[in-house]
């Protein structure tokens, strides 16, 4: 007997306009649009995997949408049980984008634990309501490629930092980097203990305090650096694809 979840989706990713059928990880997903009355969701039968599992398994699809699209998308829940697919009552405001025409999704869950983490930690990133959480959830993105331990003096999380600094290419990220020179004589040291360590620790100086704006807004602006640093990192090193097609 089917059991099916529903759950409502809000964000900015490409949706499509009709229902649309799709296989990711293994099962089937069912994705209904946004209409005068309801909201986007995406329905799962679950009858023949536990709802922990079908839950994770639509985020992994959400996180995939959110990198693709570089826009935030959330899983904002719903019920299961029902016999057949039911339309969430509408809830939220319209931000899911509408896709025109067929939906051209053809990406499966990534088998790797590494990718399946990076772009979690992405989609958080994107969706979080928060720069210091924001950033910080970027700077772990990071973290997954270099140890953040100090050895013999040398951080390797800071060391790789410095060696990618060069390489990137977005343009924000430039920017930021060449106003950064002007004040700081290591700009990888200072990312890791003015912003990773700074967001983590409250204890003593440096520390962000979140209703202050001098922070905020510094922390924005090194925050393109640091995306740039991970979207390198997803694309480059884990090979993961920006495109819905595969």
């Amino acid at each position: 007997m089917a059991h099916w979840m529903n759950i409502r989706i809000k964000g900015e990713a490409a949706w499509p306009e009709k229902e649309t059928r799709i296989r990711f990880g293994g099962h089937e997903l069912l994705l209904k649009p946004a209409t005068k009355n309801t909201d986007a969701s995406v329905h799962m039968d679950i009858a023949a995997i536990s709802e922990t599992e079908a839950l994770t398994l639509i985020n992994r699809f959400l996180s995939v949408l959110s990198w693709c699209d570089d826009v935030p998308v959330e899983n904002l829940y719903g019920w299961s049980g029902t016999q057949a697919p039911v339309a969430m009552p509408r809830n939220t405001s319209r931000t899911v984008g509408t896709c025109i025409g067929e939906y051209p999704f053809y990406r499966d869950i990534e088998q790797n634990p590494k990718a399946k983490l990076a772009l979690a930690l992405y989609r958080e990133a994107l969706t979080v309501n928060s720069v210091p959480f924001s950033f910080l959830s970027y700077f772990n993105i990071l973290n997954i490629f270099w140890k953040d331990r100090y050895e013999k003096g040398s951080n390797e999380l800071i060391e790789g930092i410095k060696t990618t600094l060069p390489s990137l290419s977005d343009k924000e990220a430039m920017d930021r980097i060449k106003q950064l020179t002007e004040t700081q004589a290591d700009i990888a040291n200072y990312l890791y203990e003015s912003g990773r360590c700074a967001i983590a620790h409250a204890y003593s100086f440096p520390f962000v305090d979140p209703d202050d704006v001098v922070d905020l807004r510094r922390l924005s602006q090194d925050m393109w650096v640091i995306k740039a640093i991970a979207e390198m990192l997803i694309e480059d090193t884990l090979g993961i694809s920006r495109s819905t097609l595969g």
